[in-house]
């Protein structure tokens, strides 16, 4: 009906979109999360990608309850997020994580991730870095984009301003997607 390609779908998110765009990319197709909504007409379609670029995402939920535990006592937002401690349900973290489901079976999504070196709100290298090296040692194509003296909360910029955060990463988002879908 709007003439979409199903083979070339790409998909990106910043922080929590992040999060769960490398899910959907990564997990969509499997346990939890398929046929959650058996009643809908589109519940046998596939929910593959092709290619996601995550921008200071979270995808440990786990090391992000640990980075939040000392960076943020008392505002901790993986719990906030997920509705329980990490002592409490160990189990939701893990089948929250884009890392959990970063395995061969998958391989077939190209990954570009990018981060801010000084994030203080999601640790690049319990995050970002973590991710990348996982997606790699399964097989991924996964590269990054690393944008030095960026913070969290950058994306809003205008994308063709140059000089800006922005600016750095849209040619080499554009010219990921015009490579991987």
């Amino acid at each position: 009906q709007f003439n979409i390609d199903p083979e070339r779908i790409g998909i990106t998110g910043d922080s929590a979109g992040g999060h769960l765009a490398a899910l959907v990319a990564l997990a969509g197709d499997k346990a939890p999360f398929a046929g959650a909504y058996p009643e809908s007409p589109l519940c046998k379609v596939s929910c593959a990608v092709k290619a996601c670029l995550g921008v200071y995402g979270v995808y440990d939920m786990a090391a992000q309850w640990q980075h939040d535990l000392l960076n943020r006592p008392g505002d901790n937002i993986a719990q906030k997020f997920l509705g329980t401690s990490l002592v409490d349900e160990r189990r939701v973290y893990f089948d929250s994580s884009p890392i959990s489901y970063a395995t061969r079976d998958k391989n077939k999504t190209a990954f570009l991730l990018a981060w801010g070196t000084e994030d203080d709100t999601v640790d690049p290298e319990t995050q970002s870095k973590a991710f990348l090296l996982a997606l790699k040692q399964a097989g991924y194509f996964a590269r990054p984009a690393v944008l030095q003296g960026a913070p969290h909360f950058w994306n809003t910029e205008p994308m063709d301003e140059p000089g800006s955060f922005s600016g750095f990463l849209a040619p080499r988002a554009l010219r990921f997607f015009q490579e991987k879908l």
